[in-house]
Formats: structure tokens, sequence, C-alpha cells
């Protein structure tokens, strides 16, 4: 066969990204040999086409005075240098790696470190680099513990917020950030102070889907020596909504980058400072967040709901729907933490306390009484009762199945509501009555003289039998 051969086929146009934070820090000084640590996650992404038999080098040897590097996942290698590759057919989409683990030496100061060297290649594309600055991070500073804010908030009135922390590590901290939020959507601050950056206010703070709202982002140059304690000179000027009746402040302490979409207003006003403070006054914190507690004059207000009485025979199980109801609208700053305690009427059992989810059948809304008590405890924040945080007059019940034992003249049980922000207790506890109209089951000494009856007939026909048939015989 002869013929001209056609035009070549273009190549692919295939294009490799690496996506490579700029730095990243390694682990606390004072952790040493003590410090495992992994490599960050890092993209790879083909775009236009399909990426063949990719391969990303990385080259970590300005790590090894650090620390003892070995290979991550899909990597291989020794000496620091390691060799990931891919789905050796093809790349077709993006795909995370994390290149080495690295344990830690001793002796390693803040700022110990070096730069990690990337290359990625592949058949059909041209190569890519990339660079991320490791270091020793500074040592972790510690926020204080849970702190209440002295006094009771009035409505439209406004609260100092005074942040503490502590260095107790052995090197000195040069740089670091205080982030604030509040857990709810309930508290706002002033936007004053120069060293620190805040949200935009128009933001939607009522979004229920936010896991809270952000507050302040503040930078300070103020070196911390070692084993040294701090408080904010002046006070971050917060305003609590009227309804509520509590809200907790969070805030941490940092070195990364503020986020500047998240945080883009820069404060006008002085400088917010810090004052040491003997270490005694910093309550330690056993998380990573500090918090200051911020109390309101309002309330969430609530009493027990009983629709109905136990109303049945003796042996008979019926139901009986409790729950609670919220008096004034009061709002609660998070999930709500109340509960109703239900104490059955003396010759009754609760035997349980079924409710539904979506159509599906559950066990039991409430939990059985703890070991000395009779109370059915009932979380007014679990699923099974419906949401009546903030609506004045709201209610909620669930189906109590209580067996009736016996006939007490009298007999009443309680529905108690425990709420942690109710201050008004004379509406708090709710009868929960009793209305037997008879036995379905007859009495243990009726029963005995039925049977002992049962008994004298039987034994009188056998009786009255045998004469008869002695007659006929004779």
């Amino acid at each position: 066969m002869t013929g001209t051969a056609g035009p070549a086929l273009a190549q692919e146009q295939v294009r490799l990204t690496l996506d490579v934070p700029e730095a990243s820090g390694l682990y606390d000084p004072d952790e040493g040999a003590e410090a495992r640590f992994d490599a960050p996650r890092l993209l790879v992404q083909p775009h236009g086409g399909v990426a063949r038999n990719v391969e990303i080098t990385v080259d970590a040897r300005e790590l090894k005075d650090v620390g003892t590097l070995t290979p991550g996942h899909r990597c291989t290698g020794d000496d620091a240098v390691f060799r990931c590759r891919f789905d050796p057919r093809s790349l077709r989409y993006a795909t995370h790696f994390s290149p080495f683990h690295l344990r830690g030496n001793d002796g390693v100061a803040p700022g110990d470190g070096g730069t990690v060297h990337l290359t990625a290649r592949a058949d059909n594309a041209a190569d890519v680099r990339a660079d991320m600055r490791m270091e020793i991070q500074p040592p972790d500073l510690t926020p204080a513990g849970a702190e209440r804010v002295p006094g009771l908030v009035e409505a439209n009135e406004p609260v100092e917020l005074r942040p503490a922390l502590a260095n107790e590590s052995g090197w000195p901290v040069e740089r670091f950030a205080l982030r604030m939020s509040a857990y709810g959507h309930h508290l706002s601050v002033d936007q004053k102070y120069r060293n620190c950056w805040y949200p935009d206010t128009e933001d939607d703070a009522s979004d229920e889907g936010m896991a809270g709202t952000e507050l302040a982002w503040c930078v300070f140059d103020t070196p911390l020596p070692p084993h040294t304690a701090w408080r904010t000179v002046q006070p971050m000027i917060g305003h609590l909504d009227a309804d509520m009746p509590a809200e907790s402040v969070r805030y941490q302490l940092l070195y990364g980058v503020r986020d500047k979409a998240a945080y883009p207003h820069r404060g006008s006003g002085p400088e917010l400072t810090l004052e040491r403070v003997p270490t005694g006054d910093i309550k330690e914190s056993r998380d990573t967040w500090g918090s200051l507690i911020v109390r309101g004059t309002a309330q969430v207000d609530y009493a027990p709901v009983v629709e109905g009485s136990v109303r049945g025979k003796v042996g008979q199980t019926v139901t009986v729907r409790i729950g609670a109801r919220n008096v004034n609208g009061g709002k609660l700053p998070g999930i709500n933490p109340d509960r109703v305690e239900i104490v059955p009427p003396e010759g009754t059992t609760i035997t349980g306390t079924p409710y539904t989810v979506d159509g599906d059948p559950m066990d039991n809304a409430c939990k059985r009484p703890a070991k000395g008590s009779k109370a059915w405890r009932c979380s007014l924040g679990s699923e099974a009762f419906e949401q009546i945080d903030g609506r004045k007059g709201a209610s909620t019940t669930v189906t109590v199945r209580v067996r009736i034992d016996d006939d007490v003249p009298g007999a009443r049980g309680t529905a108690r509501v425990v709420g942690k922000y109710d201050r008004t207790h004379d509406n708090d506890t709710a009868a929960l009555a009793t209305d037997i109209n008879g036995r379905e089951r007859t009495s243990p000494a009726a029963a005995i003289g039925w049977a002992a009856g049962a008994v004298v007939v039987v034994a009188g026909g056998v009786v009255l039998a045998r004469r008869y048939l002695r007659k006929r015989r004779g």
C-alpha cells in the first residue's frame, strides 16, 4: 500500500499545579525528641487533560538539623529526599499527599528549620516548582480558664472583657495574635483598637448554621519572657443582647496570619496593650480556648406542662404528655442544658418514654432514675423535644407510658423543670394526678375464697356420685 502521511496530532495541552503553603510551622521546641509531625497535606492537580506518570520530588534536606524524616503516603526515598508517585496510568483529578513524617530533635529553638523544595513533573506536562518554608514554632501560649465577668449585665449596658494569658514555656515570645469570638450570635464588641481587626458588622449574625460569631483579631508585639502571665490593660467593650441570660466569649492565642476576608476592618483608636500580672492570678485553661462568661439579667422562665392525668384501671398501662413551656420567651446562649424531672405517683411505674424522629421509633426521651432516685430525667436539648427557645408561650411534650400497679388514694406525682437560667422558681413544679376508677383483676383474698369454694363443690360432687353408684348396685 502506498499513501501520504497525515498531519501529526497536537500534543495534549496539560498543565500541573501544586497547592503548597508558603510557610508552615513544625513543632513546639519544648517537645524536642518527643515531637511527632506530619507534613501538611499538599495538593497536585492536572488541568486541560490527563496527566500521565506524575511524580513529585520533595527535597527536605534543610530540615535534617531539626528532625529525622521518613517517607509519607504515596512517597519513597531516604536522606530527606522523597519521590511521590501517583497512578502510573494517569492522574485524572486533584489528589492530596503528605510527603514525609518528622521526629523532632532536642535542643532546637523557635525559628530553626529550612525550606522544602518541590518539583512536579509528568510525561505530557511542563515541570512545576514550589517552595515551602518550615520552622520550629514558638511555644504554645496558655489562655486563662473560664472566668465569670463580675455582676449581671443590665439590658443595653456595656460589659468589660479582659482576656488573660501566660507563657509557661522556657522560651521568650515576641509576636502573637489574639482571636476573640462569641459562642453564639448574641454579643458584639466596639471596634476601636488600632492593633485589632474586626469583621463586617452587617453580616447576618442570625444564621443558626454558623458555629459562632467572630469578634476581633488583635496582634501584639509585646515581648513575653518565659514563665510570665499577662492581661489586657484596657477592656474590650462588649454588648450583650437584652433578651440573653448569658454568653461565652472565647479567645485563642495564635501565631497564624490574619484571614483578611474574615477580619477586613482595622480599628482606628488607641492600641490594646498588655500588663504583667502574678502567675497565680491566671487559672490555666484545660483547652486551647480561654473563656469569659458574661451573665445578663434576662432569664428563661420555664413551667412544666402536664396534659391529663394517670387515668385508668389497675393493671392498665396509660399515657400522659409531659414537657415544658417557655413562659417569657427567653433565649439560651447555646445548646439547651435544661431538663424535666418526672416522679410517678405512688402505686404507678413509668415503663418508657417513646418518641419518633422523622417517623422512626426511638426508645426513650428520658433517662431512667439513677440509683436512690425516683425521677426520670428528660433533657430539653434532646431531639425528642421540639425547640422552644425564644418563643413566648411555646411548649413541647413527650409521651410518658405509666403502668397502674395499685390504687393508692390521693397519690400524686410531680413534673419539675430545672433551668440553668430560670430564676423564677414558684412555677417550676406541677402535680401529676391519678384517677383510678376500678380494678380489672380480683383481689388475692377473693381469689383464695373462690378457689376454696370450688374445691368444696368438687369434693361434694364426688361424694354424691359415689352414693348414687352404691344405690344402683344395691
